[in-house]
């Protein structure tokens, strides 16, 4: 009977242990998400609701914050001209109404990220004179639509309000940002982008095969193309270590 009954104490203990134990983690994890909330809602607030002063409380011009990153990878062309933004705004039920028109000028850079690229994607033809390079396709930055440099700002309306500049302020940048993508990503811009990306690669990986004295043929065809049906027989048991390798 005291067996029992202590058997029966020990598993109460271990269930009321387990139990403290588990809301020690939910408030542990509790905790850490508040505070993580927390941080991020300060820098938020911080970064971008209110005005940065100097140490005379004046609002001065200056960087609030900025994270500098690594990248690898290659631009292998560029697009700039200049773009036309629109914007309009209402109010008082459509009775005062305003219009905005920019000009300013644009450019939006087309990248390889190279940092994709491992060995299985050289492959070497059998007699070693050509080596296809498989890439990423190219991708379309982010315009950059510089509205410092306007050569044209037209704003028209009987009476423009504070609020209604702002409005429309936002809609231009984001009209002429989304018209400037829009002729980046055509059809004919983005099959030069590959054409130019293609010959700045070949040159790289020419270059660097030269230098380790491999002397073949470099072609580069970015995914999802179809290979040419040239006949040729292609090497796919050595790497391109052991090619280099071979060369020294």
């Amino acid at each position: 009977m005291n067996d029992g009954a202590n058997g029966g104490v020990n598993r109460g203990r271990t269930l009321r242990d387990a139990a403290l134990l588990v809301a020690v983690i939910v408030g542990l994890a509790l905790t850490v998400a508040i505070g993580v909330a927390t941080y991020l809602g300060y820098r938020y607030v911080t970064e971008e609701k209110l005005v940065s002063t100097d140490k005379d409380g004046v609002a001065t011009a200056q960087v609030v914050a900025a994270t500098l990153y690594g990248r690898s990878d290659l631009r292998v062309s560029r697009l700039s001209g200049v773009v036309q933004g629109t914007a309009r705004s209402s109010r008082l039920w459509g009775w005062l109404n305003a219009s905005q028109v920019v000009k300013a000028p644009f450019e939006v850079n087309y990248f390889v990220n190279m940092a994709r690229l491992d060995a299985s994607d050289f492959r070497m033809s059998e007699d070693g004179r050509r080596i296809e390079i498989t890439v990423p396709d190219v991708t379309v930055e982010r315009p950059n639509v510089d509205l410092a440099r306007t050569s044209l700002n037209n704003v028209t309306g009987v009476f423009v309000t504070r609020n209604a500049m702002m409005e429309m302020g936002t809609k231009v940048a984001a009209s002429a940002q989304r018209t400037a993508a829009e002729r980046a990503n055509s059809a004919e811009n983005r099959t030069k982008a590959r054409e130019y990306g293609r010959e700045a690669i070949a040159r790289l990986f020419t270059g660097a095969l030269r230098a380790a004295r491999v002397d073949a043929e470099v072609s580069v065809r970015f995914e999802g193309e179809p290979r040419a049906a040239d006949g040729e027989r292609w090497d796919m048991s050595r790497s391109l270590e052991e090619v280099l390798g071979q060369a020294k």
